[in-house]
């Protein structure tokens, strides 16, 4: 046994005298409802004793376990559970968590679940996220530069303003996303379903983006193409040409 086991079961002993004791005076104050009037302060005095040893009883000093839940921030319990998330042995769903403007910078996440998460301003920056579930995330404005986002699922996130410089996002799940001004400058797109999204703005500069899944229409709208590898394998040569709506 572990000193935190050790620590953890004398607290639970001394809880469970904390009750024991709890439940005696709640038996002797419904004696004392019930005795008639003139009985003189009998009733008390028995109470006395009982009162004396709960207070006797406070949780041992060492016991290494600081009770705070009722204190705690909720939005300050997400972000714990998501810092330490692969220590903890990668199990807790973090779909729904307001994780806006946190600090997760280098932060594992392979494979977690963030569906609809709000992650908007916060810090991804060299996070670990591949195949992570993002998808209806908010991701907007968020920094993301050099993030792997390896096979992940973004369908439906907004990554509005989000800078993913250099990230990498080969057989990403992009359908639907907003990606709109969102900086993709040297990103791997090598592969990825971008089926719907939005690229309006976006910078494309230096982006992979062979093999991947996207409409003439959906390239015409991007902002800057210069130095991109194509769908088809080819060096974006500045000849918008071929990628004009027709």
């Amino acid at each position: 046994m572990t000193r935190l086991d050790e620590r953890l079961t004398r607290l639970e002993q001394r809880l469970d005298e904390i009750h024991a004791l709890l439940l005696r005076l709640m038996a002797l104050q419904t004696s004392v409802h019930r005795v008639t009037v003139g009985s003189g302060d009998e009733p008390t005095r028995q109470l006395a004793p009982i009162i004396d040893e709960l207070d006797s009883l406070s949780l041992p000093g060492d016991a290494g376990v600081r009770i705070t839940w009722e204190d705690d921030d909720p939005l300050d319990i997400q972000y714990g559970l998501v810092r330490n998330w692969a220590a903890q042995g990668r199990t807790e769903d973090l779909s729904d968590f307001d994780l806006s403007g946190r600090n997760l910078r280098n932060v594992d996440l392979k494979d977690a679940k963030l569906a609809r998460a709000n992650l908007s301003r916060a810090d991804l920056t060299g996070a670990r996220l591949s195949r992570v579930d993002v998808s209806g995330a908010d991701l907007s404005r968020a920094q993301m530069v050099r993030v792997d986002l390896t096979r992940a699922n973004l369908a439906e996130a907004d990554l509005t303003f989000a800078n993913l410089n250099h990230a990498k996002l080969e057989g990403a799940i992009l359908r639907h996303a907003i990606l709109t001004r969102c900086n993709l400058t040297g990103a791997n797109l090598g592969g990825a379903d971008l089926g719907g999204a939005e690229l309006s703005k976006t910078v494309l500069s230096r982006a992979n983006l062979k093999d991947a899944a996207l409409t003439h229409r959906q390239i015409a709208s991007a902002s800057a193409l210069d130095g991109a590898t194509m769908p088809d394998g080819r060096l974006y040569d500045g000849d918008p040409e071929p990628y004009k709506v027709r």
